[in-house]
Order: structure tokens, then C-alpha cells, then sequence
């Protein structure tokens, strides 16, 4: 019944069940992270929705010199271009994982699995 040539954790049901248990806290905490903390842990700042407030609106709310227009054109853009790579890296995250469990799933499961991925 066991193979007792190999350690448990290079068995590969046992290595499938600890990317599955990995995966699933992974979802859970970002869920968990998006739904509730984020918000409270952000409270006060200059974050609107997920973005920073307007460069036009900075400008003209807090008087901004010609210099410090200049420097906060730069630090947003820095921004936009820093969180387009951290998605890009986060899609290949979840696309990775994805693909993934995938392989650990006979034909009808993956189409189960796919079904229950669109619905959400």
C-alpha cells in the first residue's frame, strides 16, 4: 500500500495535497487581505480606490511649485509603471498555480475545476 523506498513528502500525492493546502491559504489570505484589512490598514492615506488621488488634483489642492509638480509627475509614473509589473508578475502567479493544479486532475475534474474557477 505505502511505498516505504521513499520519504512521505517526495510522494507525489503528498506533494499534490501541500500545493493544494499552499494554494488555498494563499487564496484565503489574499481574500481575506483584500476584503478586510486592506481598507483599515490604509485608512487616512492618499489612496482613493486602489489608486492615488489625481496628479491634476494634488497639484492645484496642495499649491505645488513648478519643481515639486515636476517631482510628483515622476513619482506617480514611477508608481503606474511599478504596480503594471507587480500585476503582470501576480498574473503569472495565479496562472502558475492554476496550471498547476490543473495537471493533478483527471479530465473531469479539470472541467469541474474550470467551471467553478468562472463562476467566481
Amino acid at each position: 500500500m505505502f511505498d516505504t523506498g521513499r520519504p512521505s513528502w517526495q510522494n507525489p500525492r503528498v506533494l499534490a495535497i501541500l500545493l493544494v493546502v499552499f494554494l488555498a491559504g494563499a487564496v484565503l489570505g489574499a481574500l481575506t487581505m483584500r476584503e478586510g484589512l486592506h481598507a483599515r490598514m490604509h485608512a487616512g492615506s492618499i489612496w482613493k480606490n486602489d489608486s492615488l488621488v489625481s496628479y491634476d488634483k494634488l497639484t492645484k489642492e496642495l499649491k505645488l511649485t513648478p519643481e515639486q509638480s515636476r517631482q510628483l509627475k515622476m513619482i506617480l509614473d514611477d508608481y503606474a509603471r511599478y504596480r503594471q509589473d507587480l500585476q503582470v508578475q501576480l498574473d503569472d502567479w495565479k496562472a502558475t498555480g492554476k496550471n498547476q493544479i490543473l495537471r493533478i486532475l483527471d479530465p473531469d475534474q479539470r472541467a469541474r475545476f474550470e467551471k467553478l474557477v468562472a463562476e467566481k
